[in-house]
């Protein structure tokens, strides 16, 4: 009887013993799922970020006929006080390249503003950047016409 009731309590320390290791074990795991997936978040955001090269932000301004030189100048210093803008990565000015006439060229425009911006909430911000918008009040009255498009980056 003594050998039985020594059997069974040594049983139920050895059970107690795995019981408390499959805990232990079971809290392991469960540490490094949530490791895991954080790490997966991680990778997800790394990937998204280097796979965003930011957008391309084209204006493209046509001045009125009768623009005074003085004006086209304060013009262009205005277009060139929109670089320095914290949000913009790369910024280009100029006219109409002379390229040969062809049916699919517009030589049209007077002036275009190229702009990269690292991402959509550095183009949103832009748009409300004092110094944008100081440059449309001042400057809104030399264009007849302004086109603008904006386009992602894929490569």
């Amino acid at each position: 009887m003594q050998k039985l009731i020594f059997l069974l309590l040594l049983s139920s320390i050895l059970w107690s013993c795995e019981q408390a290791k499959l805990e232990e074990l079971s809290s392991q795991v469960a540490q490094l799922k949530e490791d895991l997936a954080k790490a997966e978040a991680n990778l997800a955001a790394a990937t998204s970020a280097k796979n965003d090269l930011g957008l391309i932000h084209s204006v493209f301004f046509w001045l009125k006929e009768d623009i005074s030189p003085e004006d086209e100048k304060a013009f262009l210093e205005g277009l060139d006080s929109l670089c320095p803008i914290s949000t913009i990565k790369n910024c280009y000015i100029g006219p109409p390249a002379p390229t040969e006439a062809r049916e699919v060229i517009d030589h049209s425009y007077s002036y275009a503003l190229i702009v990269h911006f690292d991402d959509l909430e550095g183009h949103d911000n832009y748009q409300i950047d004092p110094i944008h918008l100081k440059f449309i009040s001042d400057h809104k009255d030399k264009w007849s016409k302004v086109l603008v498009y904006d386009n992602k980056l894929l490569q």
